[in-house]
């Protein structure tokens, strides 16, 4: 998600800055459980918290491959951004011509094959 990348972001150059040190996933963790019970951003908790882990996550990476020699992270734009989407698989499920998928529920549609999700793996461009 587009929102926390950045947020982590600014909060890992802000910590840089005043301590010299990267924060890691865990902390970036503790401060965004409190950044969805601040008030204003309620929103976060319409979105899974898997999503919103693995945007950390992606910007850990990116950090971690700066430090090892590639560019420094980028904030990312709404034009330019790819958008993502990341579900846990163990709560996808499909049945009677829907799917059910976390924090949205069941969606209609139409499959001609049976999906078998342990075998799903991630395709890289």
């Amino acid at each position: 998600m587009r929102f926390i990348y950045n947020w982590a972001l600014a909060k890992q150059i802000d910590s840089y800055k005043l301590n010299n040190k990267k924060l890691s996933i865990t902390e970036l963790g503790k401060q965004l459980t409190v950044l969805k019970n601040t008030a204003g951003y309620e929103w976060l908790y319409e979105v899974s918290h898997a999503t919103l882990k693995e945007s950390i996550r992606d910007l850990d990476k990116a950090y971690n491959n700066f430090f090892n020699g590639s560019g420094f992270p980028k904030f990312k734009s709404k034009k330019k951004s790819e958008p993502r989407f990341y579900s846990r698989y163990d709560k996808v499920y499909f049945k009677d011509n829907f799917v059910n998928l976390e924090k949205i529920g069941k969606v209609k549609c139409k499959v001609d094959y049976d999906i078998d999700l342990t075998t799903v793996t991630k395709l890289k461009n």
